[in-house]
């Protein structure tokens, strides 16, 4: 007798085997999704660190860059907006730089 198809241990072998890929590959995906949030976000950082920094060195803010020094600072991003450093629709307003140094080295939190 000449049977055509498939037996129900093959079907569900192949079945589990490809449930795994499956996983595997959603796992994967989800940690490069991750992964490009995290880059984004620290570019993003980079650019307010350089606008905060650019904003100190402004003839206007020599004051506030000796107080920064000493006691360490605080700009708000929208700060930064409003002096033209940055731009609205690119960075969450709402966040706040607090700028201090060590070992006269100019360090930087984002809050």
């Amino acid at each position: 007798m000449n049977k055509k198809g498939f037996t129900l241990i093959e079907l569900l072998s192949t079945i589990t085997i490809m449930t795994l890929i499956a996983t595997v590959l959603t796992i994967n995906v989800l940690n490069i999704f991750e992964s490009k949030k995290n880059i984004a976000e620290e570019r993003t950082n980079n650019i307010i660190t350089t606008a905060a920094s650019v904003y100190l060195e402004l003839k206007e803010n020599k004051e506030l860059k000796e107080s920064c020094k000493i006691k360490g600072c605080n700009i708000s991003i929208n700060t930064l907006i409003k002096e033209g450093l940055l731009n609205e629709n690119d960075v969450d307003n709402s966040k706040v730089i607090n700028i201090y140094y060590e070992n006269n080295e100019q360090k930087y939190t984002i809050n």
